[in-house]
């Protein structure tokens, strides 16, 4: 609902005929909150891919790349569930050009298919 998102600081309404989401406002907004049972605080989830991303927007120090440059940089990446250095496969290599074929030769790091293949990737 618009009011919902507005409360949130996540709606977009700078043009009211495409009105849009502020992804970055809606994750980190209190929806991954827990209000405590006292009510004066809240307890929050760290989004573990939060800690991934923000060392590749450190490396990239763009808010773009090529899959090149992010395969190197995702297969030297280790998490708390996967180690590295590590291989990926041949099919998320070639998920990962597909989306840079559909941003003209360059993957946007904070765009909806990046994260979906970050899902798949970790």
């Amino acid at each position: 609902r618009a009011e919902y998102l507005r409360h949130l600081g996540a709606l977009d309404e700078s043009d009211p005929q495409r009105p849009s989401v502020v992804i970055p406002n809606y994750m980190t907004s209190r929806t991954n909150c827990l209000p405590a049972s006292s009510g004066f605080y809240s307890v929050c989830c760290i989004d573990e891919c939060e800690g991934l991303l923000g060392s590749l927007e450190r490396d990239l120090a763009s808010p773009q790349a090529t899959p090149e440059r992010l395969v190197e940089l995702v297969t030297a990446l280790p998490s708390e569930t996967v180690e590295a250095p590590r291989n990926l496969s041949a099919q998320l290599v070639s998920r990962l050009r597909d989306i840079a074929a559909h941003h003209g030769g360059q993957i946007p790091v904070h765009g909806r298919l990046f994260a979906q293949w970050m899902h798949h990737v970790y």
